[in-house]
C-alpha cells in the first residue's frame, strides 16, 4: 500500500495486540451491515488512449470506470473479488466493505448497480477501529457448501481472517493460523497478496499469501502456502522496483500477480505477471511471464486489488481496482480485461 508521507506506526506499538480490541466510540457508532451510497461512474473507453486496438498481449481491455462519491467513507479500495452470484466486493484499508453489481453491455463494463458499504467486524462483532486494525489489503471469496466465505489480509498486523456465517459481511471474524515468518514481517513489508488455489490441482484449495516488498537484500518476495497438501514457504523473483499488491489464481491453476511501482517524478507503474501453478511448491523460487506493463500514459493509478471471474459467455475476466488513498490527487479506477489465451 502506498501512503501519503512516511509510514509512522511503531511496530512496538502493535506488538501483542489483536483485532478484538474495543473500537473507539466513533467506530462503535457504525451499524453492522450494508448501507447504500451515492456513486458516480465515468466510463473509460480506452486503456491506452493512443492505441486503436485495445489489445495488450493476451489481454483485451473491456472497459473501465472512474468512481467518485460524496460519501466520505468511500475510497481506499485495496482488495477485490467476485462473489458466487457475480457481485463485486472490495475491502478498503480503513476497515470497510464495498459491494456493487457490475453492469455490462456488449461484453464491456459500463456501470455499477446498488453500491453500498459496511464496516468490517472484528471477532467480537464490533467494527474494526481505525487504520492500525482495519488495514484490509487482500480479499478472496470462496464457495463453501451453500454459502460464500470471505478471507481478508490485514497488513498492519499481518493477520489473515475468515468471515463465514450466512452473510460474511455481518459475521464476526476469526484468525487463520499463519507461519510465524509471515506474521513477523515488518509492518511496511506486510501481507498484501492473497489467493486461493483451485480445489482440483496440486495445492488442493490452499490459501496463498504474499509479502508486498522483497525480503531483506534477497530481491525476492516471500510467499506462503497455507494448508493443503503442499504447505510451506516459497519465493517470487523481483524485477525492477515493484511491490506485489495482490494475487489471484486463474481457472487453469496459474497464479496471476499484480505489481505496482511508484517512482518520483514519473509516478505509478502497474504490471501483471503470470506464474505457472505447477511451479508453486515449498522451497521453490518462481518467476513468470509479464502480461502487461503500464505507466501513466495508460489509465492507471495506484493499482492494488485484483479479481478473476467468468462472464456470461465463459471468458476469463480480470478486474483491477486502484486505491486513491483518500487523496484528491488520485482516482478510484475499476478496469476490466478479458484473458484471450
Amino acid at each position: 500500500m502506498i501512503r501519503r508521507g512516511w509510514r509512522h506506526r511503531s511496530r512496538a506499538a502493535l506488538a501483542g495486540a489483536c483485532l478484538v480490541l474495543a473500537a473507539p466510540l466513533a467506530a462503535q457508532a457504525a451499524s453492522p451491515g450494508f448501507r447504500p451510497i451515492a456513486l458516480e461512474a465515468r466510463q473509460i473507453d480506452d486503456f491506452l488512449p493512443s492505441l486503436p486496438e485495445q489489445v495488450f498481449g493476451p489481454l483485451e481491455f473491456r472497459g473501465g470506470l472512474e468512481l467518485t462519491s460524496s460519501d466520505r467513507q468511500f475510497g481506499s479500495l485495496s482488495g477485490l473479488d467476485f462473489a458466487s452470484d457475480g457481485t463485486l466486493y472490495a475491502v478498503a484499508d480503513r476497515g470497510r466493505w464495498f459491494a456493487a453489481r457490475p453492469v455490462e453491455k456488449d461484453g464491456r463494463l459500463v456501470g455499477l448497480e446498488g453500491p453500498r458499504i459496511a464496516p468490517i467486524l472484528n471477532n467480537a462483532g464490533q467494527p474494526l477501529s481505525g487504520k492500525a486494525w482495519g488495514d484490509a489489503e487482500g480479499l478472496r471469496i470462496r464457495r463453501d457448501g451453500d454459502r460464500d466465505v470471505a478471507y481478508v489480509t490485514f497488513e498492519g498486523v499481518n493477520d489473515l481472517r475468515e468471515f463465514g456465517g450466512d452473510d460474511f459481511v455481518l459475521a464476526s471474524s476469526r484468525s487463520v493460523a499463519l507461519p510465524r515468518a509471515a506474521r513477523d514481517l515488518p509492518h511496511n513489508k506486510g501481507l498484501e497478496g492473497l489467493a486461493i488455489a483451485p480445489e482440483v490441482g496440486p495445492l488442493g484449495g490452499a490459501i496463498v499469501v504474499i509479502a508486498e516488498e522483497s525480503l531483506g537484500d534477497s530481491g525476492r518476495h516471500g510467499g506462503w502456502i497455507v494448508g493443503g497438501p503442499e504447505a510451506g514457504a516459497f519465493l517470487i523473483e523481483s524485477a525492477g522496483n515493484y511491490g506485489i499488491t495482490d494475487a489471484a489464481f486463474l481457472p487453469d491453476g496459474d497464479l496471476l500477480v499484480l505489481e505496482r511501482s511508484l517512482r518520483f517524478p514519473f509516478g505509478f507503474t502497474m504490471r501483471l505477471r503470470r506464474i505457472a501453478g505447477q511451479d508453486l511448491a515449498p522451497g521453490a523460487t518462481v518467476d513468470g511471464e509479464i502480461l502487461v506493463e503500464a505507466d501513466l500514459r495508460y489509465q492507471i493509478d495506484n493499482m492494488e486489488g485484483l479479481a478473476v471471474g467468468r462472464n456470461e459467455v465463459g471468458e476469463t475476466i480480470i478486474a483491477i481496482v486502484s486505491d486513491d488513498n483518500e487523496s484528491p490527487l488520485q482516482r478510484t479506477l475499476l478496469l476490466y480485461f478479458a484473458l484471450k489465451d
